[in-house]
Formats: C-alpha cells, sequence, structure tokens
C-alpha cells in the first residue's frame, strides 16, 4: 500500500510533463508559422539556397541576385539591372522582389508594333499595334490585323478601331430600342406562358376534363391534351429537366480513366485549358493558382504568341503542388475566377475524350 502514494505523484508527474511538452510543441509551431524565413508560410520575400542551407532576402525590383547571403536570414548582394552602352538606356529589368541571378532581357516590339512604353529597370518594355491594325486580347497576338476600314452605308460606328479591338458598325440606335426589345421578349416567351398555364387551369376547375387519378370515366385524349400544357408551363417556369440534370453532372468531380497514369492524363488536359481558358485572364488564373508573379514573367519569356507560356504556367503549377495536383482544383479555380462556363465545357471534353470520368455519387 505504500506505493500507491508514489504511483499516484509518478502519475501526476507525467501528466505535468505531458502538457509542458504540448505546450512547448504549440508555441514551437507557432514560432514556426510565423518564421520568416520559410517562404511555404508566407515568406514570399526570401528565398532557399541550397548549396549553404540558408534562407537569404529576395533583391528589390530592377536589381538580381550578384551573390547569395552569408548568414541566415541575410541579404543577398543585389547589383542593378545593365545598361546597354549602345543604346544608353536599360535592355534588361526585374519586376518583383527576386532571386534570379541575371535581369530578364527587355522586350523587343515587332515592326508591325510601335513602342508605347520604353524598358526600364522595373519594367518590361510596353507595345501596341500600330494606327489602323488591332489585336484581341482573347488570344495569343502572332500579329496585329488590319481594322476594317469603314462601316457600310446603312451601318454607324458604334466603337472606333483601338489597338486591342476592331472597328464596331451595327444599324443606326434608333432603330430598335432596348425597351423595344424588352417588349419583344415580353410578347414571345412570357405572355405564351401564361396563356398555357391560363388554358390548363380553366380545362380542369371547369370540367371540361379530367385525370384518371379522380376516380371518374375520363376522356384520355382531353387529359393528354391538358397533362402536355402543364408540362409546357413546368418547362417555362423551371427550364429543362436534362438540362438540370447536365448541370448536376458538370459539377460532380472528375476521375482519371482505370488502367491510366493520372499524372500523363492530368498533363494531357492542359492543352484543353491552354486553348479555352481566355489569353486575356491567362495572368488572373496563374496568380487564382498560387503562382508568384516571377512565375509568370519567367513562363512569357517562352514563346510569348503561342500557347507554351499557358503550359509552362500549368507546369510549374503541377510540380509546386506534386501529390496533391488535381484537375478538379484547375476547374475550381476557374469557377472562383468567374469562369464557370470554361470550367464546364473543359470537363465535358475531358471526359468525351475518355481522359477523365465523373466521380460516382
Amino acid at each position: 500500500m505504500r506505493w500507491a502514494p508514489r504511483r499516484r505523484c509518478l502519475l501526476l508527474l507525467l501528466v505535468v510533463a505531458g502538457a509542458v511538452l504540448e505546450a512547448s510543441a504549440v508555441a514551437l509551431g507557432r514560432r514556426d508559422k510565423l518564421d520568416p524565413l520559410d517562404p511555404g508560410r508566407g515568406g514570399e520575400e526570401y528565398y532557399y539556397v541550397q548549396e549553404s542551407n540558408l534562407y537569404c532576402k529576395k533583391c528589390p525590383p530592377g536589381k538580381y541576385v550578384a551573390s547569395h547571403c552569408k548568414e541566415p536570414n541575410g541579404s543577398s548582394l543585389c547589383l542593378p539591372c545593365k545598361d546597354d552602352e549602345s543604346i544608353g538606356y536599360p535592355n534588361e529589368y526585374t519586376e518583383y522582389p527576386n532571386d534570379f541571378l541575371k535581369c530578364l532581357p527587355c522586350r523587343t516590339c515587332r515592326e508591325d508594333e510601335v513602342e508605347t512604353s520604353p524598358c526600364r529597370p522595373t519594367s518590361n518594355t510596353q507595345c501596341a499595334c500600330k494606327s489602323g491594325t488591332f489585336c484581341s486580347p482573347d488570344h495569343p497576338c502572332e500579329m496585329c490585323q488590319k481594322c476594317r476600314p469603314r462601316c457600310s452605308q446603312d451601318e454607324v460606328e458604334l466603337a472606333p478601331c483601338t489597338p486591342h479591338s476592331d472597328r464596331q458598325c451595327g444599324p443606326p440606335t434608333g432603330t430598335m430600342s432596348s425597351s423595344s426589345y424588352n417588349w419583344i421578349v415580353i410578347v414571345s416567351v412570357v405572355v405564351p406562358a401564361m396563356f398555357l398555364l391560363a388554358v390548363a387551369i380553366a380545362l380542369r376547375k371547369y370540367g371540361c376534363c379530367c385525370c384518371p387519378r379522380d376516380g371518374r370515366d375520363l376522356s384520355r385524349k382531353s387529359c393528354s391534351v391538358v397533362d402536355y400544357l402543364m408540362r409546357r408551363v413546368t418547362r417555362y417556369q423551371r427550364g429543362r429537366p436534362e438540362t438540370q440534370d447536365n448541370n448536376r453532372n458538370e459539377r460532380r468531380n472528375l476521375v482519371p480513366v482505370p488502367g491510366q497514369d493520372p499524372v500523363t492524363l492530368l498533363r494531357r488536359s492542359f492543352e484543353f485549358f491552354a486553348q479555352d481558358v481566355p489569353y486575356k485572364d491567362w495572368k488572373r488564373y496563374g496568380r487564382a493558382l498560387d503562382l508568384l508573379e516571377n512565375d509568370i514573367v519567367l513562363a512569357e519569356l517562352n514563346d510569348k504568341y503561342s500557347l507554351e507560356p499557358f503550359f509552362q504556367m500549368l507546369n510549374t503549377w503541377l510540380n509546386r503542388q506534386g501529390m496533391n495536383a488535381s484537375v478538379n482544383t484547375l476547374l475550381e479555380t476557374l469557377r472562383r475566377i468567374n469562369l464557370g462556363g470554361v470550367a464546364e465545357d473543359i470537363s465535358s471534353k475531358l471526359v468525351q475524350q475518355g481522359f477523365f470520368q465523373y466521380e460516382a455519387s
């Protein structure tokens, strides 16, 4: 019995020790979360040097890393982007905090473009199509296209030719006002729906026909007419049932088809994203996937006038995500930036091509 107090004391000591260790672990975890040296925990200001196993502070825009830091959380030696002596102004730049070992080359405008802003140490050259030509922001600009020279005699100019859009022509504004268009919609859609509803209600109310559930002798033909009218009214009010089923399918997650390598199928899906995501939304999409600005800039160093920069962005995302990469993340990110229609189109194409299938509910 005399060992009982000692056992109780030992048990108490174990409980206290456990509490202390847990508190220490929580504090250590908080310190780790606030650790500015780890770029994975909000440390985009720092970068990791594998050779020295150190985190160094990135260089500011307009400079590059000449040599890495020598101590933890230290500053690297940063030198400014060089000027081209032959032209007298910078031909290299870095636009964001970076860990580049050299500055990026400035863009050179094509023959069919004009320079709207010169290259600076902190920004790339800005180019635009020459007067009378344009490039749509929805697609990579391989070559500027000529704008429409003028509108036809029965049209008026709605918008002029700009470097980003063609001249827009249309009928004179007085030919059809918005209010007239609204009345057309009301007459062609709402009125027929209300008429069908009124006829169906009247037939049922005044006993012109009745349905089999009333238990009386019925005229099948008249009942079928009423049922048809009710179905038409319901379709006007709620939309087509098959469309609702399709929407439910489109929202279901995709899974790779059995027997195929999931990573290979994911890489094959990139082509559909590159073709369907509008060019003007590429950068916004990359940022929504948590890519850094420098990741996007480096991707653009590839053939800027093709789909290659988009492939490069997705490959960077795939390498960062590793085993956590999923086509559903790519689709959900599109929905999150209000490109849900594009996401549904891509999802349907991936299923039709036999790369993915809908996850069983």
